[in-house]
């Protein structure tokens, strides 16, 4: 048996399958003595027996053993003689920057006034450096999933590299925490191989869960609408051990796309009115002249793809009529519906599911509210774009109207409203139907709660000293303006001084009772963690598809040959410390940097 020499590259263990590599070994030194074979260890010189019938087992236990003991002192040694190296890691991975930094001589000459002891290390170093540091969170990582006091949900979404055609998955874990605190961590990013077939990713999903430990754990799980998802989820849903549930944003993006191919004319010429501004440096001076001395608009802002100049001839092409910038303009206001409906369900750090039906009743509100033909230009726009709608939305979703009403600002009266103003009377057999599945679900949680005789863990931690004031309240009944005719505010205050509560006295029903707002304490055990599961459901891919940013910083065409196993350690390492407050929105373009998300769901006081 041969150990590594103190100057070679240090085997690090992932502690998965699908990672663990055979150390390199020379051939056993060997002696014989008695007639018996024996084997010593070139670094330590212990004497092992190497007869066939001892096999080599034993060797490779002393191997593995030797092995985390020399990277643990390498380590704690690296840490006494350079301590700036364990902060290297993370201003690499944290700031998207190449290993070769810290070979750059600007970087090196920065160490040396910061730290006169510093020694230069290459980049080969840094790497290992990195994957000791992934590999210490992602155990970290896994004693968090571990812990989770409910069920863990995921959301997960595909991307294909464009300059190596590779295809990549990132699957997502959401929970909230002990501390009603909503948690997210990439669990997975990693490179596919063909065929990306439904029955390959279900394989990937399978084995990534067993690796963390969480395949008993998990609750429901987030996908667009690929085909591939649908066979990919039939392969593994157990009797509905868990729920699908399918990209809400991702939804509303495909209703808007089948509405504008009707509204190409109009559209299109706005857009090769921008493309030819801002091809030229001089028409983009003279437009922003225009619009800050004649419409004083707001010139600091950048021209969107998606204004008409009339001092340039040239221009006239693309300039629309004053009965087409009518139509724009109420086109807009519709439009903006969808988008200020998107950038709420696009949330990834605080709760979205609660969120769902009111999203969703707006969009239909809309839809039913223009098909009705006071702008009769609108009418084949609105009709395809209700057909998508009603594809994925003609019943809405039960598991994600559940959650509403577990919000203690909307409750029940909120579903019973929007299904109201649209149903009118056979509201009531919608809204019987999703609280009968509320009352299904909550039995099976009294059940488990009375089987496993556990209270709802940490539930001490979520006392009444500011239970409302989080940022669940920043997505509240009227906290997005959809503006004008689509404000459903006072309409709803009405509706509310008219309903009437109802007389059961089950603790859910106890609950739904109640007024609309409760800054009670925790009184609900068993509902509490019902609404805990429920609240860590994404309704967006969002978090999966926002890792993608960085992988493309990541995977550049000139480091498109990087191993598979670094390429999950720096991406999933940046989201780690993302969660522990090292901010990347300085220099990123992260999709979801430019929001500020809270994530704290404390608000649910049961």
């Amino acid at each position: 048996m041969t150990m590594a020499s103190s100057n070679s590259p240090i085997h690090v263990d992932d502690g998965f399958n699908e990672y663990e590599s055979a150390a390199k070994c020379q051939k056993s030194t060997t002696s014989k003595n008695r007639n018996e074979l024996k084997a010593q260890c070139s670094h330590c010189k212990t004497i092992f027996s190497a007869k066939s019938s001892s096999r080599t087992s034993h060797l490779r236990r002393h191997l593995n053993s030797y092995l985390k003991k020399v990277n643990k002192d390498i380590s704690q040694s690296t840490i006494a003689t350079q301590p700036s190296l364990g902060a290297i890691s993370t201003f690499l991975v944290c700031g998207k920057h190449s290993f070769r930094t810290v070979e750059e001589p600007g970087f090196r000459y920065m160490m040396s006034i910061a730290s006169p002891n510093f020694k230069n290390i290459s980049r080969y170093t840094t790497a290992r450096d990195v994957l000791i540091y992934y590999a210490k969170e992602r155990d970290h990582v896994k004693e968090e999933l571990a812990k989770a006091p409910g069920l863990i949900c995921l959301n997960s979404d595909n991307w294909n590299l464009e300059h190596t055609n590779d295809e990549y998955i990132c699957i997502t874990a959401h929970w909230v925490d002990e501390n009603w605190k909503l948690q997210k961590r990439i669990i997975m990013f990693r490179a596919l191989f063909p065929p990306y077939d439904g029955l390959n990713i279900a394989d990937e999903l399978v084995l990534c869960l067993s690796q963390w430990g969480i395949d008993n754990k998990i609750f429901s799980i987030t996908l667009d609408n690929a085909s591939y998802n649908d066979i990919m989820v039939s392969s593994i849903l157990c009797d509905g051990a868990f729920f699908q549930v399918r990209c809400c944003a991702h939804i509303l993006n495909l209703i808007v796309k089948a509405g504008l191919e009707l509204a190409d004319d109009v559209v299109g010429k706005i857009r090769n009115g921008i493309k030819y501004i801002k091809k030229s440096k001089t028409r983009r001076k003279r437009f922003y002249n225009v619009t800050n001395k004649n419409f004083h608009l707001n010139v600091t802002k950048k021209l969107r793809q998606d204004v008409c100049g009339q001092q340039d001839k040239d221009y006239q092409i693309f300039a629309l009529s004053n009965e087409e910038w009518r139509n724009v303009a109420i086109l807009c206001k519709i439009l903006k519906v969808f988008y200020d409906v998107t950038c709420v369900f696009s949330g990834s750090n605080y709760p979205t599911t609660n969120l769902y039906c009111r999203g969703v009743w707006m969009v239909h509100k809309v839809l039913l509210y223009t098909i009705k033909g006071l702008y009769s230009f609108l009418t084949p726009m609105v009709k395809q774009m209700q057909e998508k709608f009603n594809k994925y939305w003609a019943e809405y979703s039960l598991i994600l109207s559940c959650a509403v009403i577990l919000d203690p600002r909307y409750k029940l009266n909120y579903v019973q409203y929007c299904f109201t103003t649209i149903y009118d009377i056979h509201a009531s057999d919608f809204v019987e139907t999703i609280l009968s599945n509320l009352r299904l679900l909550f039995d099976e949680y009294v059940k488990k709660s009375k089987s496993t005789s556990s209270s709802l863990a940490g539930s001490s931690n979520v006392s009444d000293k500011n239970p409302v004031d989080s940022s669940l309240d920043e997505h509240n009944v009227n906290s997005v303006d959809f503006g004008g005719d689509f404000d459903e505010s006072d309409d709803y205050k009405r509706y509310l001084n008219e309903s009437s509560t109802r007389s059961e006295k089950s603790q859910l029903d106890i609950y739904l009772e109640e007024p609309e707002l409760d800054k009670s304490s925790v009184r609900y055990n068993e509902l509490s963690l019902l609404a805990r599961d429920l609240l860590a459901i994404p309704i967006s891919t969002v978090a999966s598809e926002s890792a993608f940013s960085m992988g493309k910083k990541v995977i550049t065409p000139l480091r498109s040959s990087l191993k598979p196993k670094t390429v999950q350690a720096v991406v999933s390492l940046d989201d780690w410390m993302r969660a522990k407050g090292f901010s990347t929105k300085i220099g990123s373009n992260n999709d979801d940097d430019d929001e500020d998300d809270e994530d704290d769901v404390s608000s649910i006081a049961f």
